[in-house]
This record gives C-alpha cells, structure tokens and sequence, in this order.
C-alpha cells in the first residue's frame, strides 16, 4: 500500500495539500503497519491511554497511534506550521488531541505534563537534540511511573547519519563525510543551497549521537532497557521506497561497526 492509500489518509485528499497528504500518509503507514505492532508485541497498550509524540511533524504516527485506542494525544514540535497542518489533519480525523510548541531541551516541563503519559516517542529528533543527557531528563518529566519511552535515530557515524544531505550539493550525496576531520568537512557546507541546512548539519556534527553514547544517556537517566532493535535497513524505507527493513541486531556488540553499519537505531525504554 503506497502512502497515501490507506483509508484514513485518503479521506484527507482536498483537506490539506498533496505534499503534505503524502508525508502524513508515510508517517501513518510507518505507525500503523509497523511501529503499533511492534510495540504492541513489547507489552506497549495504547487502549485508553495517553500519548505525547515530541517532534510530531504533521503528526502521521501519532495519530497512528492514537486510532490504536489512545484516550488523548499531544503532539510537540518547534515548528508551529507543522502543527497548523497537524490540528487541521486531526481534526478532519476526528482524533482527540492537542498540540503545542516546546522545546525539551531549553524549557522546563510545564506542571501540566509532568508524569501524565503512559507513552512517549521521539522519531528522528534525539539526535537534534543538544545536551542529550539533560534533554532525556526533560522527555523522562512526561512520563507517568511504568511509562514507556521509544526513541528512533540514526546513529551519526552512519552512512548518511550526519545529514550531509541537507545541504543539496554534491558532496551531501556521499556517505561518510560528516567522518572527515574539520578543516576538510567545513569546507563541503559553503555551496549548500541554504543556510539554515548547513547551520542544522554543522549542530548534528556537535551533539554527535551516536548509539554508545544515547545507551550511556539513558542508563544515566535511570531508565530500564525493554528491547533495542538496529536496523541495516530502516523500515521507514519500505513506505517511502518500497524496500523491506533488514535488522543488523548481530553487530549489537560490535562497537566501530554498528556506528558505521547500523542506519537506524530504535529503543524501548521503561520509566520505574
């Protein structure tokens, strides 16, 4: 089923625009067909419960999610046009929800959340994400007692982990640059077509995430490790390009190789 063939997003055909039908199409396909399962085989009940996705997008797994039987559902991001075409979707859904700007790592959690969710997820966002042991602590504050985290991300020293491609010039469709030393890799960012892309690509290139040090963040923060899957290929591809994921669990104690080999990395974590 191609993106925006599912029920659900087909009925938003002339609701919002094409684009914007086709990524919250990939992201309700990846929510449904495969993150809900997945979490659902963990021991993840979404029946009745309350949810928080932090940087939402157009909100596509959320409300995956969501229609798994959610009670309530808040979706964050920095971006208040994501979340515009996000309340518009939900609401055409009839999804019931709320979204709000905030930022995990440089805002205090608002009293409001804290401990009110039984599940949290970050996809693709951890390794935006600054400070990554404070920011952790900051996503824990949402979290009810027993709740469960799942967190999503591309390990930076993976072929295209630092996000070279942002910057749409030659050198972002190489793998393996953000490996070069500064004095060569800064270089490759001055004909970048943007430059709040090269101003994004050189951040990744500080905060670095790589799988080693997102394990050490989140045994520091106290929480318990449930599952850790690492993908050669992730699954997100078979919606945007029609290949099936391919897990690369056996390089899980190989520690140069997995950074390099491993395209995605997913974990599930608890709260005690």
């Amino acid at each position: 089923m191609s993106a925006t063939e599912h029920p659900r997003v087909h009925s938003l055909k002339g609701v919002v625009s094409e684009n914007d039908r086709y990524y919250f199409g990939y992201q309700y396909g990846l929510g449904a067909e495969h993150l809900v399962p997945y979490l659902k085989s963990k021991g993840v009940s979404f029946e009745g419960k309350t949810i928080c996705e932090i940087g939402c997008g157009e909100g596509g797994v959320l409300a995956a999610m969501a229609d798994a039987g959610t009670a309530k559902a808040l979706g964050i991001d920095i971006r208040q046009e994501a979340l515009d075409r996000a309340e518009i979707i939900f609401r055409a859904l009839g999804i019931n929800s709320e979204f709000r700007i905030h930022d995990v790592t440089n805002q205090e959690t608002p009293p409001e959340w804290c401990e009110q969710f039984d599940f949290v997820t970050l996809r693709d966002v951890m390794e935006h994400l600054h400070e990554t042991d404070r920011s952790l602590r900051h996503v824990m504050d949402f979290l009810r007692p027993g709740g469960y985290l799942y967190v999503v991300f591309p390990p930076y020293y993976s072929p295209f982990g630092g996000h070279q491609h942002l910057l749409q010039n030659v050198w972002g469709k190489l793998p393996y640059i953000q490996g070069l030393p500064d004095a060569l890799f800064r270089p490759l960012t001055k004909t970048a077509r943007y430059g709040i892309d090269v101003d994004e690509v050189i951040r990744l290139r500080e905060i670095r995430l790589t799988i080693g040090k997102f394990r050490r963040a989140a045994k520091q923060a106290g929480l318990e490790l449930v599952d850790e899957q690492l993908y050669l290929l992730r699954p997100v591809f078979k919606l945007k390009f029609g290949l099936p994921a391919v897990k690369l669990n056996v390089l899980r104690h190989v520690p140069v190789l997995r950074e390099l080999g491993v395209l995605e990395a997913g974990y599930l974590l608890r709260k005690p």
